[in-house]
């Protein structure tokens, strides 16, 4: 049938755009923001579309795990993204090159020339989907057109849809021929308007046939289990990127029981014929290939559904055995510098475990669970309780978790839902998230005598915070400092070095001005000076007194290229406080950056005692942070504190907040049982 007739002019794709009317005579610069300004208005025009996008995957996935095909056709643009989208499925997935399978008007050749009138003939997709043999039970199709009314892609959906098969409409207008000819099961429209220049479609809408088409082609993909959470589980190893990529993610996986080395990986990956999802079976369950591959099979091929699987058998071994996990906790201090998961049981037996920095601010949501769980696996392994047994297997009583920047509002949310998912915990009270810091006071929950807290925290940061007595622990009430190191952490070891450096850095100046009168050398720099330039030169060679700024902040092109470039600048600076504190008896100057750090810290106290009313004489003082493990800035801490505070009751310094807050747990839950 003919389709029916729309003028051009009332398609939203061929609407004059008039932000942009002038844009052949503003600058190059203007011309680019306008264009970016548009292409920025494409997500919210698919967005809409979501619901019958995920109807689609649902309906399509479930055929192309019977060994359906999923068939794209297009012509021009459309036809184009068409092809690019399948054409990337089986590099990306492993998946047959025939899963996914793009028609474009006029053949491959219209794929770098253009083909006039070949989008005009209806006939044309009937003969190129004729010579495919449709299977109606198990193939689909999505036709493509970006004005919903090219005849190629209509007469492509009605044959299909004649012959039994699925078929999909996907277009950037509405109304639309596609939708007019109900030969679409789905309608996607995806309304994104005129385009920059009038009736370009290869810009806004052509972005979002992209998103869309990449939306079902990878959802399709992840619901027959070519992904692993969101790892591209299912690639195989084929060169030297695609290899380094699984030996990645099988560490990942493996955690522990995954051989580090290169050459074992590739080993491992070569038997497997270089299947990353069949070499992280043989991994994890210590199994045979063989072996491996029949347990795919039977989970069709869904990684997690096999690990699940194993899971669940494992925990009915140690219920059968007796062993129920029962009484056992976990408390997590993930800090900006390391994390520390501590595993301990009603015995109080415990097993300790340690990984790299966790502030969820800096690093992201996924390294921070990342860090979480390999310190997780590392203490379980070193507890007598759960020795051997992959974190998976163990189900916690209850657990905690102190996170370094989980007080940032907008990460919250993010950190509570991939904790609880993570620990297969329910949020409340089996599972606490809270910042790091809350975990101290639980160090001296027990003292009922004790009404408040105050916490200082002096580290590479700096933070005071104080709490008040709320049943068997305490509340948080109040904060002070904690500004991060651009604008506060004074008395940290960042806020230290930062001073000593500023010294240094005059000194620098001063030598460089006067060694060029061949006044004074290098010895000539004052004793801290002196000291902090050889402490650069020991580990920077090319470190030179008139040039100090440079190697602080930038001290060689080739290191720290794995690191964040603030947080190795702030790491390099605050390494200098343990320098200043070993001078600090033998040095004015050293005396008096240490003197001025804790008055610093010392009114962060004063501040929230003032402010919350808080009583020194029945309240306790807790000091962490790795410059609070020096007792010489401990001795002159306590002194600052005590003259603008007056003396608290009970001090103590905290090295292990992670083990105080197992033991405050286990001691809550033992309370609880005894009462219940």
């Amino acid at each position: 049938m003919p389709p029916p007739i729309v003028e051009l002019a009332r398609l939203q794709t061929e609407n004059r755009n008039l932000r942009s009317a002038n844009i052949d005579r503003v600058s190059t610069q203007e011309l680019c923001k306008i264009l970016n300004r548009e292409d920025s208005l494409v997500p919210a025009a698919v967005e809409p579309c979501i619901p019958v996008i995920a109807e689609v995957i649902d309906a399509l996935s479930e055929r192309v795990r019977n060994g359906g095909r999923v068939f794209y056709i297009g012509a021009g643009t459309s036809g184009r993204l068409g092809v690019l989208d399948a054409s990337e499925i089986p590099p990306t997935y492993s998946a047959p090159p025939n899963q996914f399978v793009a028609l474009i008007a006029g053949g491959d050749h219209a794929l770098r020339h253009a083909k006039e009138g070949a989008e005009d003939s209806r006939a044309g997709a009937e003969a190129d989907l004729e010579a495919l043999n449709l299977n109606p039970q198990v193939d689909s199709l999505i036709g493509i057109a970006s004005s919903g009314r090219t005849p190629y892609v209509l007469g492509g959906l009605s044959y299909a849809k004649i012959f039994g098969c699925i078929t999909v409409g996907l277009v950037c207008v509405e109304p639309s021929a596609v939708g007019d000819e109900g030969n679409a099961d789905y309608l996607i429209a995806a309304v994104t308007g005129s385009e920059v220049v009038t009736g370009s479609t290869r810009m806004k809408a052509g972005t979002a046939t992209k998103l869309v088409l990449n939306m079902i082609s990878t959802g399709i993909m992840i619901k027959l289990g070519k992904t692993y959470g969101n790892l591209m589980i299912d690639l195989k190893a084929t060169n030297l990127k695609l290899k380094q990529r699984a030996k990645n993610i099988l560490r990942f996986i493996g955690g522990s029981s995954c051989p580090q080395s290169d050459e074992e990986l590739e080993q491992i990956l070569e038997a497997c014929r270089g299947s990353v999802k069949l070499a992280a079976v043989t991994i994890v369950l210590n199994v045979s290939v063989a072996d491996a591959e029949d347990r795919l099979q039977q989970n069709k091929g869904i990684l997690a559904r096999l690990f699940e699987e194993e899971e669940e058998k494992i925990q009915n071994l140690h219920l059968q055995n007796g062993s129920q996990d029962e009484g056992l906790v976990l408390c997590v201090d993930a800090g900006g510098t390391s994390c520390k998961a501590v595993v301990m049981s009603r015995d109080g037996g415990l097993g300790m475990g340690t990984a790299g920095p966790c502030n969820v601010s800096n690093i992201g949501l996924d390294a921070a669970t990342s860090a979480i769980s390999e310190a997780i696996q590392e203490a379980l392994n070193a507890s007598e309780a759960t020795k051997g047994r992959p974190f998976q297997s163990v189900k916690f009583l209850s657990a905690w978790v102190g996170m370094a920047g989980y007080d940032r509002p907008s990460m919250a949310s993010l950190v509570d839902t991939a904790l609880s998912e993570l620990l297969r915990l329910p949020l409340g009270e089996r599972l606490r998230v809270t910042t790091d810091i809350d975990l101290l006071p639980a160090t001296v929950a027990s003292q009922l005598d004790l009404d408040s807290v105050i916490v200082i925290v002096a580290g590479t940061g700096s933070v005071s915070m104080s709490y008040k007595r709320n049943g068997g622990g305490f509340q948080r009430t109040g904060r002070a400092g904690g500004w991060g190191h651009l604008l506060g952490d004074d008395g940290s070891g960042y806020g230290i070095g930062r001073e000593a450096l500023r010294r240094a850095l005059y000194s620098s100046d001063l030598y460089r001005m006067r060694n060029k009168s061949g006044v004074i050398t290098d010895t000539g720099l004052p004793p801290l000076s002196r000291a902090i330039f050889q402490h650069f030169k020991a580990q920077y060679p090319k470190c030179e007194p008139d040039d100090l700024l440079s190697t602080i902040l930038v001290p060689d092109s080739t290191l720290h290229q794995a690191d964040d470039a603030t947080l190795a600048t702030t790491k390099r600076i605050a390494g200098v406080a343990k320098l200043v504190l070993s001078m600090a008896d033998s040095d004015e100057s050293a005396r008096q950056i240490v003197d001025a750090g804790t008055a610093s810290l010392a009114q962060l106290a004063a501040l929230l005692v003032q402010t919350q009313n808080i009583d020194p004489s029945i309240s306790g003082l807790i000091l962490a942070g790795g410059l609070t493990e020096d007792n010489q800035f401990k001795a002159r801490l306590l002194k600052a504190v005590e003259e603008r505070c007056g003396r608290f009751k009970h001090v103590e310094a905290v090295s292990q907040p992670a083990v105080a807050g197992a033991r405050y747990m286990l001691h809550y839950s033992t309370q609880s049982a005894a009462d219940n």
